[in-house]
């Protein structure tokens, strides 16, 4: 019984330091916080779609594209969808994502990453 209890609680631990590790599209998301959404849309392009509410603004991105799936002839379709919340100045105060084809690397999410300068 002892054991088990032990292995348990091992694996706990190993759950709740996994859990506390960032996606890499949180931490895209945190180059822009307090960023003005002027310099965002000049580097991601217009956005799909603007959304108010409660005192904020939420600017939506969407992207998507299909593959084939390996060993078959059958196409997979891949959507993401970027979020960015916006404060009443004009700033971004927090960022979100969904979908199957968002960047769960470090390098795909990248491209999105705010750059040094911005002109």
């Amino acid at each position: 019984m002892k054991k088990i209890i032990i292995i348990l609680g091992i694996l706990s631990c190993g759950m709740a330091s996994s859990a506390s590790i960032n996606h890499p599209m949180e931490e895209m998301f945190k180059t822009w916080i307090d960023t003005p959404i002027k310099e965002v849309i000049k580097s991601w392009g217009n956005p799909t779609d603007i959304d108010y509410k409660r005192g904020q603004t939420v600017y939506k991105w969407e992207e998507e594209s299909s593959r084939y799936i390996p060993g078959t002839q059958f196409q997979q379709k891949l959507e993401c969808t970027r979020k960015l919340i916006v404060d009443i100045s004009g700033k971004v105060v927090y960022g979100t994502f969904d979908g199957n084809g968002c960047p769960f690397t470090t390098e795909g999410a990248s491209k999105w990453n705010k750059p040094e300068k911005i002109k």
